[in-house]
């Protein structure tokens, strides 16, 4: 593919921006649903864990079925829909006072924001030339971290976070958002003739999503991918979580070091993100994951050893640096290897990654109550090492892989 010199078309612009937007509404609600749970419903701590952890596994199956119907249906579509599942599910909770509708619409919610997701990622590698592309996975990773750190803090200030008013600002946002984008995607030529390229009757779709999963499951290359990105997440997926525990015993005021490193983290990761990105062009996508993990593990390491709050905060801004690298170039990995036709299934495909979510916090609790925080933080770490040996082993050896993404419109067509 030759070098494009035009600029990006407005529906990537729209969908970064639209990224750091959902990132705000849902961040208005997400972080503090089981506050609502308990505030408003009257549920058990074991009730509320099983609603919210429930997220993992319908996101998980949701992303790669979105994904592939996206192939077989057309992006704009699956994208419109998507949106619309989120606002009826804010909706819903606004409504509900019933466990099993609570639960229906977490599930629903779940389901319509991880088929957004990958999706919104497909459409981005087809509306961008192959140069451009892990920039601005770095852009939509930077704008939902942004939005990430400003909503819980807006929430807060605004005296609504745990509440039912929550659900309907975000139900509100999301609207305004559905409207701009489907207004966008209606006067686009160029995503009108995506949209009729890619759909098809729906008899057609349950072969097409038997024939997405064959070609995802027989592939290699992205099924080593998965369970390196598996591992990298069970180590930065759900860090707050370990840090918290380990905190939580260990330190008189670990509820206040924890606040500490969640804004690091945050901050790091926004401030660092547009640095990373640069170095990432310049050089392999490969490169730039075995650089992060690498820093993963300095990271942990960090907080096996550290007794005093500074040095925490110095840990996790070296864990924040190592994100920073690692997220874009495991996007523009997944890009690299799926056929034109097929992208959705494969960032859908990816999502299988987020069971990392899981390991993670498993791991280290069993791991935190049998040999203790130290433990826990080189053992969970120790799985990024995994993972930096996986991309050394298999990624180096693949064609189009090792290349720098500024020298990518060179590759051949895959």
């Amino acid at each position: 593919m030759t070098r494009t010199t035009a600029s990006p078309p407005f529906i990537a612009r729209l969908l970064i921006v639209g990224s750091g937007i959902m990132a705000l509404a849902n961040s208005f609600t997400v972080p503090f649903l089981a506050v609502f749970l308990r505030r408003e419903l009257n549920l058990d701590p074991s009730t509320v864990g099983l609603i919210v952890g429930s997220s993992v596994f319908f996101s998980v199956l949701a992303g790669f079925v979105g994904g592939s119907l996206s192939d077989i249906l057309g992006r704009p579509r699956l994208l419109l829909l998507s949106l619309l599942g989120v606002i009826a599910s804010f909706l819903g909770f606004y409504v509900s006072h019933q466990i099993l509708a609570v639960f229906a619409c977490n599930a629903a919610l779940s389901i319509s924001a991880a088929s957004f997701g990958p999706v919104g990622k497909a459409m981005l590698s087809d509306l961008l030339p192959d140069e451009k592309r892990v920039k601005w996975f770095s852009y939509q990773y930077l704008s939902l971290n942004v939005g990430f750190a400003v909503g819980p803090l807006a929430g807060g200030f605004a005296g609504v976070s745990g509440g039912r008013t929550a659900f309907l600002i975000s139900a509100a946002v999301y609207t305004c958002y559905l409207v701009l984008l489907g207004l966008s995607l209606l006067f686009s030529t160029g995503v009108r003739k995506a949209e009729a390229a890619g759909g098809e009757h729906f008899g057609s779709v349950l072969r097409g999503l038997r024939d997405s999963a064959r070609v995802v499951a027989t592939d290699r290359r992205l099924l080593w991918f998965i369970v390196a990105g598996l591992l990298l997440e069970s180590v930065h997926g759900k860090i707050s979580a370990l840090l918290a525990q380990h905190l939580a015993i260990g330190f008189h005021d670990g509820t206040a070091i924890l606040g500490y490193l969640l804004t690091t983290n945050a901050v790091t990761v926004v401030g660092f993100q547009m640095i990373a990105s640069r170095f990432s062009g310049k050089r392999e996508p490969v490169t730039s994951i075995i650089l992060g993990g690498l820093l993963l593990f300095a990271g942990m390491v960090g907080f096996a050893v550290s007794q005093e709050t500074w040095q925490f905060v110095v840990a996790m801004v070296v864990f924040s640096v190592g994100e920073t690298f690692i997220v874009p170039a495991e996007f523009a990995i997944i890009d690299r290897i799926a056929p034109e036709t097929g992208r959705g299934s494969y960032f859908g495909a990816q999502t299988f990654a987020q069971f990392g979510g899981f390991v993670g916090p498993a791991a280290g609790g069993l791991l935190l109550t049998g040999f203790g925080g130290t433990t826990m933080f080189l053992g969970v770490g120790s799985l990024a090492l995994v993972a930096v040996a996986i991309y050394v082993l298999v990624g180096r050896r693949l064609p189009g892989i090792a290349a720098p993404a500024e020298q990518e419109e060179t590759r051949e067509p895959a």
